[in-house]
């Protein structure tokens, strides 16, 4: 063989690049290793990320249309809740990020806010995009503090059912681009060995339906219990009002993930993403009545300034629900004060607005059920067709 010979030339060292090669063959096992970890560890995933079939749940007693049940592209709990948070006062946050290179919950973060019998915490939206569900108690209260990113949707729940205290779960399914829960026993069930919720059947549960939409609860029609006082604004303005509140931290393995969740700009294309289906009893032999991408009833609005994405509170008021949409009150921002006042109601809410980033109850006679969210979101579970269009909400200055 000469010094010439091809099959000398082609003889690869680590000074001719064979380094490259070693460090490829390093990755593709890393990663084949990472791919597999789960079921090394007996962590199987549930459902193909479509068909609601595959998700390992009793969908027997289905109270709403199976049309408008579908995979959101994730298995079940691939987002998974976060059950008794570490908590630290809202004091702490400032210095925290000081020294944190990742920072959490600076002032014009938006967070989920809530008191409990005098017992006031914040959830900020950056920790819920990545568990969509907390289980925790506050004010000696057990609560599920639950929010849909697709729907920019807060509702916080009364954990307790027909006396058991549960955990909620993310299912990986939606119903009209919305949260569905599934709950298991707060406290494992001892007659499982080796699974300690094998013999537990697990009911469905619907974010903005408040209701159980499949299984056991769903035959018995169980509603879910909504916690009044559920707001969405700025860390700043919740911290401002609420000096001693306490504030939920993430774990550390979510920082990374977290700072690479936002779905921003999801709301300002302003398109959903999944079809929307009426929740109502259909005669499916009349196919005349459109399944459509949004409901027919949010036309009328469009001319209003409700768009799709308008940020709303829904309101419960005694006599029903009213909608405050954030997007109409422009005139407001500047005094960053907005009534509703009516005697007939029997309840007064003074709001502060935030601009872009929501508002909060600044003084309330009566704290009532409210429920921040987008406008195609609401629409969607309760319709309000044309009556929505002579729609007046009473509004004053301070």
């Amino acid at each position: 063989m000469t010094v010439d010979d091809p099959a000398k030339k082609a003889r690869l060292t680590f000074a001719a690049g064979g380094w490259v090669i070693l460090l490829a063959l390093i990755l593709v096992v890393g990663i084949t290793a990472f791919a597999f970890l789960g079921p090394m560890r007996g962590e199987k995933l549930i459902g193909d990320g479509r068909d609601p079939t595959t998700y390992g749940f009793d969908l027997s007693h289905l109270s709403i249309p199976k049309e408008s049940l579908y995979g959101s592209g994730n298995p079940r709990d691939f987002l998974r809740s976060l059950d008794a948070p570490t908590v630290i006062p809202g004091s702490e946050i400032a210095p925290r990020n000081e020294s944190e290179r990742i920072k959490y919950a600076v002032s014009t973060d938006r967070v989920i806010g809530i008191t409990v019998n005098g017992e006031s915490r914040a959830y900020p939206l950056q920790m819920m995009n990545v568990h969509e569900i907390v289980n925790d108690t506050l004010g000696g209260v057990s609560i599920a503090v639950t929010y849909s990113p697709l729907c920019d949707s807060a509702v916080i729940f009364n954990r307790q059912i027909r006396g058991s205290i549960i955990k909620f779960g993310v299912s990986g399914l939606l119903v009209n681009s919305n949260l569905v829960m599934y709950e298991t026993p707060d406290a494992p069930i001892a007659t499982a060995e080796k699974n300690p919720t094998a013999n537990y059947i697990s009911s469905l549960w619907s974010q903005l339906a408040f209701r159980a939409i499949a299984g056991p609860e769903s035959a018995k029609e169980t509603s879910l219990i909504l916690m009044p006082g559920t707001q969405v604004c700025t860390w700043a303005a919740w911290f401002l009002l609420h000096p001693e509140t306490t504030i939920a931290l993430p774990n550390e393995s979510d920082k990374r993930r977290i700072k690479g969740t936002d779905y921003e700009r999801y709301w300002r294309e302003g398109k959903v993403n999944f079809p929307i289906v009426s929740l109502e009893k259909i005669d499916q032999s009349d196919r005349t009545i459109p399944f459509v991408e949004i409901a027919p009833s949010v036309a009328p609005l469009l001319d209003a300034g409700m768009g799709t994405m308008t940020m709303i509170i829904a309101v419960q008021y005694p006599n029903g629900w009213k909608i405050i949409p954030l997007a109409t009150l422009p005139k407001f921002i500047d005094t960053e004060t907005f009534m509703s006042n009516s005697s007939t109601l029997g309840v007064r809410i003074q709001w502060r607005i935030v601009p872009q980033r929501g508002a909060l109850v600044q003084e309330v006679d009566l704290m009532p059920i409210m429920v921040p969210c987008r406008w195609f979101a609401w629409e969607a579970f309760h319709p309000t067709r044309a009556e929505m269009k002579s729609l007046q909400i009473e509004t004053s200055l301070d």
